[in-house]
């Protein structure tokens, strides 16, 4: 019942984000309702009043506003949760000392590798259940996310990246490697992650990139480490995608960009592992040079 009850309390950092989404949205909708009625009354129609709070609440501008206020506080409360209750066991290495040239050079290929990847994957899902990708494309398009403006940029590569990634491979997998073995606890992020996109189409492969991201995490012995992997794959989803080439009507590239991105894949995972032993071993001469034989 002990373990029962660890495990059921993951699941708490994922009511909570849900619950600061409410608190935050909520407010938002019926202040921006209660401006536009009273801008428009009494000469507005009540149609009129409609079309243009259908028109505020579906901009880009209000929903990565909504997005921001959400993050930001999402931000400071597990921040601060994080750094109260999790932050002495889970960070191993200091921030300053995470990273080295081979660590940032392998996450940048585990993005772009992972970008290919999951578009495959989407797109695999998408030929079994066409109605669940057009249910996400015309989730993007109201939400005003098939266009990236500098605030959703911003959103996208630095805000969400700090703020998930406390929320899941901070708080959700610390508490999970306190109920149960590493694997699986890397696994119910993931899982927790993906539910958290609140659609199947995106869920499905946000679930894909949570066990990387855990991975990750737990390897490089930061929470600073998915960080970065997080943005490097937004910056590239957000800016860089037009760039990627797909052509999947064409079995041949089809074949080669889907070869591609198994292979920065791969290449990423072991470049990774190699600059986390080099980064490591340069954290800790004295142990190294007490573990090295003599000639």
């Amino acid at each position: 019942m002990k373990r029962t009850g660890r495990i059921l309390f993951c699941l708490l950092p994922l009511l909570l984000t849900i619950g600061l989404q409410n608190l935050v949205s909520i407010p938002a909708f019926g202040i921006s309702a209660i401006l536009t009625i009273l801008q428009n009354y009494p000469s507005g129609t009540l149609a009129g009043i409609y079309e243009k709070l259908f028109a505020l609440w579906t901009s880009s501008t209000f929903t990565t506003g909504i997005s921001v206020l959400y993050a930001v506080t999402a931000l400071a409360v597990f921040g601060f949760w994080y750094a109260k209750k999790l932050a002495d066991d889970q960070e191993q290495v200091p921030v300053r000392q995470a990273f080295n040239w081979q660590i940032v050079l392998a996450l940048l290929l585990l993005a772009v590798g992972l970008q290919y990847v999951t578009t495959y994957l989407m797109n695999f899902v998408a030929l079994l259940r066409p109605d669940w990708m057009r249910a996400y494309e015309a989730l993007l398009e109201t939400a005003g996310f098939d266009s990236v403006s500098p605030l959703l940029a911003i959103y996208s590569c630095l805000i969400a990246p700090l703020s998930e990634e406390l929320i899941f491979r901070g708080v959700t997998l610390g508490y999970g490697k306190k109920a149960m073995p590493v694997i699986p606890a890397v696994c119910l992020q993931a899982v927790l992650f993906g539910v958290f996109h609140m659609n199947i189409i995106q869920g499905i492969y946000a679930a894909f990139i949570g066990l990387f991201l855990g991975y990750v995490c737990e390897t490089g012995g930061t929470v600073a480490v998915p960080v970065l992997l997080h943005a490097f794959f937004n910056l590239i989803g957000t800016s860089f995608n037009s760039l990627l080439f797909y052509r999947m009507e064409q079995p041949f590239f089809f074949l080669l960009w889907l070869t591609t991105g198994v292979l920065l894949t791969f290449t990423g995972i072991f470049l990774f592992q190699y600059g986390v032993q080099r980064r490591d071993l340069s954290l800790a001469p004295d142990v190294t040079a007490q573990n090295q034989e003599p000639f």
